[in-house]
């Protein structure tokens, strides 16, 4: 089968850079999936803006542009005008973010899609709201390296927090100092994040956060590779993610799962009730963001209890989660059925 992928997060300032996914420093659902459907023989194309066109270790082909015509065309996050430029049999839509007008500029195409992907029931229930024309779907999650990611020796009251800087980092100095004076002990509280510029003096967006951030005693730490940040993850007894941003699904919260690592995050939010389970692999909160000091206050309490919580990190470690191989035949099994 001939598939070609449109990579539309280059729109979104991402460059991909397929020498740094040579080496294994880049692990996104985009490259996970290709590959693999390239193992079970289909011949797979992305378009991308990508540095330098190539073609993967497995034989997935990166391109600018392409001609020719196609089995099946996959978009990424949005339906555009249904690219007619493109010569294909079948189309799949990839839902890889919330609907919003800088995605999707002809809402009626999505009448051609023979087929939609959704990684959550939370994302199709709002697609699906906004879209009465939507058809046949398919639930696939996201997956995790398990080869990567697994339960290390944890390490007594080490917290982390790993997501982008505007998914509740500003919070964490406040919460670190409370939950610290809660337990009346020290606690290591470290902060990564998906941004190459982490620190003040870029000028960047994120820049007061970051000030705040290093001023505190929540430790701000530069990015590190893949390998590294689940050893970090995996040796962590508690993810901490006061967020108010609904995720699909979040790849942060997966990580931590299979690493054995309980996550306490905002309740009934996005996807995240999924794969949280209150009191058992984690805590949800019962207040939201918007609601200030009675958040922080339910957001410490969730803290403190799950915080060096063995039987939620052994429930942790036990969660359902797919591997990226299982990822990738979910996919191979949802193409042949179109």
């Amino acid at each position: 089968m001939r598939i070609v992928f449109l990579d539309q997060s280059t729109k979104l300032n991402t460059v991909v850079d397929l020498d740094k996914h040579a080496r294994g420093g880049m692990v996104t659902s985009l490259f996970k999936v290709t590959d693999h459907l390239v193992t079970c023989g289909h011949d797979v194309t992305v378009i991308s803006d990508i540095k330098s066109t190539g073609v993967t270790r497995t034989g997935t082909k990166w391109l600018h542009e392409t001609l020719g015509r196609y089995d099946v065309l996959v978009t990424n996050r949005g339906v555009g005008d249904g690219y007619p430029q493109i010569d294909a049999r079948h189309r799949v839509l990839w839902t890889h973010d919330l609907p919003h007008m800088g995605m999707i500029i002809e809402p009626r195409t999505i009448c051609a899609y023979d087929r939609t992907v959704f990684m959550s029931k939370y994302a199709e229930k709002v697609w699906r709201s906004f879209f009465k024309h939507i058809g046949k779907s398919t639930l696939i999650p996201n997956g995790v390296d398990k080869k990567e990611f697994y339960p290390r020796m944890k390490i007594p009251d080490y917290m982390i927090f790993a997501s982008n800087p505007n998914r509740g980092l500003e919070r964490l100095p406040f919460l670190h100092a409370c939950i610290q004076q809660k337990v009346g002990r020290p606690l290591q509280m470290r902060a990564y994040s998906n941004r190459e510029v982490l620190h003040p003096g870029e000028h960047g967006e994120f820049e007061d956060i970051y000030k705040e951030v290093e001023e505190s005693e929540v430790e701000l730490c530069d990015p590190v590779p893949q390998q590294a940040f689940a050893n970090e993850i995996g040796k962590a007894s508690l993810m901490l993610l006061p967020t108010d941003y609904p995720e699909i699904c979040s790849n942060i919260i997966l990580q931590s799962l299979v690493s054995g690592t309980p996550v306490v995050t905002t309740g009934n939010l996005g996807s995240a009730g999924e794969w949280i389970k209150d009191g058992k692999n984690g805590k949800l909160t019962s207040w939201y963001p918007h609601d200030y000091m009675v958040y922080q206050v339910d957001f410490i309490r969730d803290a403190v209890a799950a915080l060096n919580n063995k039987r939620m990190q052994k429930a942790a470690a036990a969660t359902r989660i797919l591997s990226w191989p299982e990822v990738g035949t979910a996919w191979n099994k949802m193409l042949h059925r179109l």
